[in-house]
């Protein structure tokens, strides 16, 4: 399981590094804004739990090839984008429903990755806070790129993000304690990209307080 593990890791990191930079090439930044910020998304998630569960320097750091296979992502998406432009552009829409399912993958393998860390550091009778890592790690990092380029972050308004993520932590954590550990991480593979996958192509979304016609509201000192 260690092996399946590295892999899912992997398995995040290529797909928030894909995620991350085609957003950052939405927002119309340069070649130094996208694979920054392409990093970020693929890596901050397990910085922020590593900080949280006490490990410094975070463990991406000691590992090149999570660097390098981040930034390798970022680089490959920003030249292929940029020499097919007018079919890049012209096919967005497409290309964003597939981004969206590298970003469900993506949530899928950090949300099993962070809670399994917490886990193995230690804090599996703790179920509150391994649900938290597991959530933390899944969104940490894209909570970091939309801060970090002044957008309202995605967790936030975007159809069932967080929410997926956080009912994909609730089956790993208790089911793993019931039914052996390979099936438990098919289940909650299968339900978060599911849940992604269904909340964007019929645009799922949770309550919010819409505001009335004509009305503005007052700006606040």
């Amino acid at each position: 399981m260690t092996t399946f593990f590295e892999v899912t890791e992997f398995v995040g990191i290529i797909a928030f590094a894909i995620s991350g930079a085609m957003i950052s090439i939405q927002r119309r930044m340069d070649v130094f804004g996208v694979i920054f910020l392409s990093m970020v998304t693929a890596l901050g998630g397990g910085a922020m739990r590593d900080i949280f569960l006490g490990v410094f320097p975070p463990r991406n750091f000691f590992n090149s090839t999570h660097l390098i296979c981040a930034l390798v992502t970022s680089v490959v998406v920003f030249v292929l984008a940029r020499i097919f432009k007018e079919f890049f552009f012209d096919n967005f829409k497409k290309i964003n429903e597939i981004v969206n399912i590298f970003d469900a993958f993506g949530l899928a393998a950090f949300t099993i990755s962070g809670v399994q860390v917490t886990i193995d550091a230690g804090y599996g009778d703790k179920w509150n806070f391994a649900i938290f890592m597991g959530v933390f790690t899944a969104v940490g990092g894209g909570l970091l790129r939309d801060v970090m380029s002044r957008e309202k972050p995605m967790i936030f308004c975007k159809n069932v993000y967080a929410t997926a993520v956080i009912i994909g932590t609730v089956c790993y954590f208790f089911l793993g304690k019931i039914i052996p550990e390979t099936v438990t991480i098919i289940i909650t593979f299968a339900v978060i990209v599911s849940i992604r996958i269904l909340a964007a192509k019929f645009r799922w979304d949770l309550p919010k307080i819409k505001i009335p016609e004509k009305k503005e509201i007052p700006e606040t000192k």
